[in-house]
């Protein structure tokens, strides 16, 4: 037989309760007159059947169908042995901030489609700060229709929603901001704030407030391979252009709003370089060459199995690759000659290039 109560009222709250139900455990039968208490910090929503009736904020407001008219038709529906005795589930739920630790279990994947290379893999942490502000569209997004609720069940349901939150809404950022690679690596105090913006119509939507958002953010120590395997295109200029933008990145001198925009620029020049480059090795292998004389042969090298000779005079501007079949040597003993500094060469981003006069130098010997 339910429990006839004389008051309603939240138990003592555990350090990390956010919902409990009145009464615990069951059903429970409430007497008209008796008073219902909110404490500060609360708010009680009583609910029929599935449906919300009616909330109330911080006081004692007393249950009678004159002062909360939707009772009149539960003491009509449900009076218990001739008392006047009505039931219903309440719940109590805490309004106050709630300090949440967040991290990407995940990388999240951020979209510049306008900046090489499409998409930068993000990793992050830090806190946020938040509050129930709607009750029922709380409870019901968070499943938390319970006898009690504590802060790491929300914390379970909150932590991917809020990824596919960031997801989201760091695209947008970085569309709107035409922010690249070396911008998304270190996430200042001013974009932390445009994103609490941003993420607010989100948490609207699940009833709560997001009263402060501290999260640090930085390029995933293998970003340019995470995008590249979920098919975002990398040819070799981008690469280059990617590898750049990490490098900038990692200058801790970077990452307030003052300064975007400006870590690219010498990474366009970088790229135009590049472009020039093949267009005069392009001009060079298809310009017809004059004679030449005989030049004395260069000093024998071992030549790689299988490896011909490459046809046409030597370009001005050379790979690893096209200076091995120069040399009839594999790629592998270029790059080491290089690293021994026995040849000379210039690493851009992360390849090599070798002029023809520091490789006729490497063979005069």
């Amino acid at each position: 037989m339910p429990q006839v109560f004389d008051r309603v009222a939240a138990e003592p709250w555990l350090n990390d309760e956010i919902v409990q139900k009145f009464p615990r455990g069951g059903p429970g039968d409430i007497k008209l007159g008796s008073p219902l208490i909110v404490q500060p910090g609360e708010m009680a929503i009583f609910v029929r059947g599935g449906e919300p009736l009616g909330g109330f904020t911080p006081g004692t407001h007393v249950l009678t169908t004159a002062s909360i008219p939707f009772l009149t038709d539960l003491v009509e529906k449900t009076l218990f042995g001739g008392k006047n005795v009505f039931t219903a589930d309440i719940w109590f739920v805490k309004t106050t901030d709630l300090t949440m630790k967040w991290g990407t279990a995940q990388p999240i994947i951020v979209e510049h489609l306008n900046r090489p290379p499409g998409a930068s893999a993000i990793v992050g942490n830090g806190t946020y700060v938040a509050r129930v502000k709607d009750p029922w569209a709380f409870m019901t997004a968070m499943d938390a229709f319970r006898d009690t609720v504590r802060q790491p069940q929300i914390k379970d349901r909150l932590d991917p929603m809020l990824g596919v939150m960031m997801q989201d809404k760091l695209s947008e950022l970085a569309i709107a901001k035409n922010l690249g690679p070396a911008q998304l690596q270190s996430f200042s105090k001013d974009l932390n704030d445009l994103l609490v913006g941003l993420l607010q119509a989100e948490f609207d939507n699940i009833g709560m407030a997001l009263v402060d958002f501290n999260i640090r953010m930085g390029l995933h120590p293998k970003s340019l391979q995470v995008v590249t395997e979920m098919g975002y295109g990398t040819s070799y200029t981008q690469k280059q252009i990617a590898d750049a933008a990490v490098a900038a990145a990692e200058n801790p001198a970077g990452g307030n709003l003052g300064e975007l925009g400006l870590g690219m620029m010498g990474i366009g020049a970088m790229q135009q370089q590049q472009m020039m480059q093949q267009q005069m090795m392009q001009q060079q292998m298809q310009a017809p060459q004059a004679p030449q004389a005989p030049q004395a042969p260069a000093a024998p090298q071992a030549a790689q199995p299988g490896a011909a000779s490459p046809a046409g005079a030597m370009p001005d501007v050379m790979t690893p690759e096209q200076a091995a079949g120069f040399v009839q040597v594999s790629e592998a003993d270029i790059i080491a000659a290089i690293e021994a500094g026995d040849l000379k060469a210039r690493k851009i981003g992360s390849a090599y290039r070798i002029s023809k006069a520091n490789l006729e130098e490497f063979l005069s010997g």
